[in-house]
């Protein structure tokens, strides 16, 4: 009898741990089918598999009778708690020294940080419009008040992706995004335009692995840049997600541009709940500020993990350091991801 139900409970657990917070639902999906590949499987996997493989555009998925909504749309609002080393946009309290020369700032120009409390609100979607071809679109808005300051910070996003299954797990995914802060001395957008390509395969012990390759086209207020993209997310049989993204940039002539943007994250399981831990790493260079030159490397590393229900805590530190003194920095990150109203 324990022969007979291995098989059952092995596919059961292994297909289950393709679907969790992290990968992408390809990925998933992929992992999923290369794990009941000669297996015999129950229907209740089956199905979620199906309907999986569906909402990502296959129109058989595993050959169920079985109908998605080619049109779907979820609307949110979450609630916000977070601290921000620089509210207002302002700047360092350190002198600006270039060269012989020294300039001290405004005091009431400082930065200044603290707690921000706030909502925010948006929507997610999916159009299915073809066999493994859909418009997934998202939208969202936020603002963030500080009473210690009596000011606030507001944010937009929007992004829209054309996805589409070229053949044998190749997929092509056009991309463009945006996205706008505005405190109360500064207001930033930016935008990209991007072709990504990916690619999926499995590795020994069971690990399944999806590549990305691709150009960005990155907008700012002050210059455009073109960008190369590398990455790779893995799933590892023993319920570990990873994923890294590797951007390179081109040299913007007198202007400070990330040439180098290293970018990573681990989800692994703690006490039966997903505890995240990200890093990044950028180097940019081209600045020129009264003919000295400015180059600038950042280093960052956070720690999420679900504390009470579904609320989440994250720590991180974030460290920049500059050629010119007045724009190194030191600062924790912290925040408190609370339950999402979804409708």
């Amino acid at each position: 009898m324990a022969a007979l139900l291995l098989p059952f409970f092995f596919v059961n657990t292994a297909s289950a741990a393709c679907y969790f917070d992290g990968p992408s639902g390809r990925l998933s999906n992929y992992c999923a089918i290369q794990l009941i590949n000669g297996q015999r499987v129950d229907s209740r996997s089956l199905r979620l598999i199906d309907y999986k493989l569906k909402m990502e555009g296959s129109t058989n998925g595993l050959g169920l009778p079985f109908k998605v909504k080619k049109n779907t749309t979820q609307r949110f609002l979450s609630p916000l708690l977070f601290y921000s080393s620089n509210i207002n946009g302002g700047n360092s309290p350190k002198p600006l020294k270039l060269g012989n020369l020294t300039f001290e700032g405004d005091e009431k120009l400082f930065s200044k940080a603290g707690m921000l409390a706030g909502v925010g609100a948006g929507l997610s979607g999916r159009l299915i419009y073809g066999d493994g071809r859909y418009l997934q679109y998202s939208a969202s808005g936020s603002y963030a008040y500080s009473p210690e300051h009596k000011l606030g910070i507001g944010t937009t996003d929007a992004k829209a992706c054309d996805v589409r299954h070229i053949l044998n797990w190749w997929y092509v995914d056009v991309c463009a995004s945006q996205s706008r802060v505005r405190k109360d001395m500064t207001d930033t957008t930016n935008s990209n335009f991007s072709f990504i390509a990916s690619n999926f395969f499995k590795n020994s012990k069971r690990s399944f692995t999806q590549v990305n390759f691709g150009l960005k086209r990155y907008f700012t207020n002050s210059y455009t840049q073109n960008q190369a993209v590398f990455g790779f997310d893995v799933i590892y049989p023993n319920g570990i997600f990873t994923d890294f993204t590797a951007i390179f940039g081109e040299a913007i002539e007198a202007q400070l541009a990330a040439r180098l943007s290293l970018s990573g994250r681990m989800v692994a399981p703690v006490a039966d709940k997903p505890l995240s831990l990200d890093a990044n790493y950028t180097e940019s260079d081209g600045g020129i500020m009264l003919g000295i030159n400015q180059n600038q490397k950042s280093y960052g590393i956070s720690a999420s993990y679900p504390i009470w229900q579904k609320v989440s805590l994250s720590v991180g530190y974030q460290i920049t350091n500059s050629t010119i003194d007045h724009f190194d920095l030191r600062s924790p990150t912290l925040g408190l991801q609370l339950p999402t109203i979804q409708f």
